[in-house]
């Protein structure tokens, strides 16, 4: 038996389905495909598959995977990506696969690329915005526990690193957030409170573009 790990890109209409409906999906497209994946054991047998973290509804994914087994030791690792995107949806793309090195569990931290795009900013006053945003002392907001119920956090605090820059017709955020098991905080709870501030409409497109260790060296 040889564990491999999937990568995968999300984006497209695929960006507005849930992560139940991409784990749906991609069994789906495993038990098409006739590469020789594993299945569990028991009485209600189905295709191994476990994703690494999933993607917020919304968000485009181009760092996604997922890992999975092949009961065929000697199956070749370059066909795995052919079989499963003649399967897959449009908007979900198998681009590598590998032998997992490191566990799911030691991801602590993402990369997001946040677009900002507005008919009625100019680029320039919405960097400026943007700016003076980042450059505040606390950034509070409403944050839901595990156990449903609500605290007020110091987004500040949880801002590892950014950059704001402008881009064309856009201004672009680069945003390094805590994510994982222990810590995982979704940009939008930022790009929420901007919106509600700002008197004109903005759009925000957020991709998630790496995951990282503690080391922050890249997940693989």
């Amino acid at each position: 038996m040889k564990n491999i790990r999937v990568w995968y890109k999300k984006d497209g209409a695929c960006r507005y389905i849930s992560h139940l409906d991409v784990n749906r999906a991609v069994m789906r497209a495993m038990q098409m495909s006739g590469v020789p994946f594993w299945h569990t054991e028991g009485f209600n047998t189905r295709v191994y598959v476990s994703f690494s973290l999933p993607l917020s509804l919304g968000f485009k994914g181009d760092y996604e995977s997922f890992d999975a087994r092949l009961k065929d030791d000697n199956y070749p690792i370059d066909k795995v990506a052919e079989k499963l995107n003649a399967c897959l949806p449009e908007g979900i793309f198998v681009y590598d696969v590998t032998a997992p090195v490191m566990k799911p569990a030691e991801i602590v931290y993402a990369l997001f690329e946040i677009s900002c795009t507005s008919d009625e900013y100019g680029c320039e006053e919405l960097k400026a915005f943007v700016l003076s945003f980042f450059e505040r002392e606390h950034i509070m907001a409403e944050k839901k526990t595990k156990k449903g119920a609500v605290k007020e956090i110091d987004l500040k605090e949880n801002v590892v690193r950014y950059s704001v820059e402008p881009s064309g017709e856009e201004v672009k955020i680069t945003l390094v957030l805590p994510a994982g098991i222990e810590k995982n905080i979704n940009p939008m709870l930022l790009t929420d409170i901007m919106e509600q501030e700002l008197e004109k409409k903005v759009c925000f497109f957020v991709t998630r573009s790496r995951l990282y260790n503690e080391k922050f060296e890249d997940f693989v």
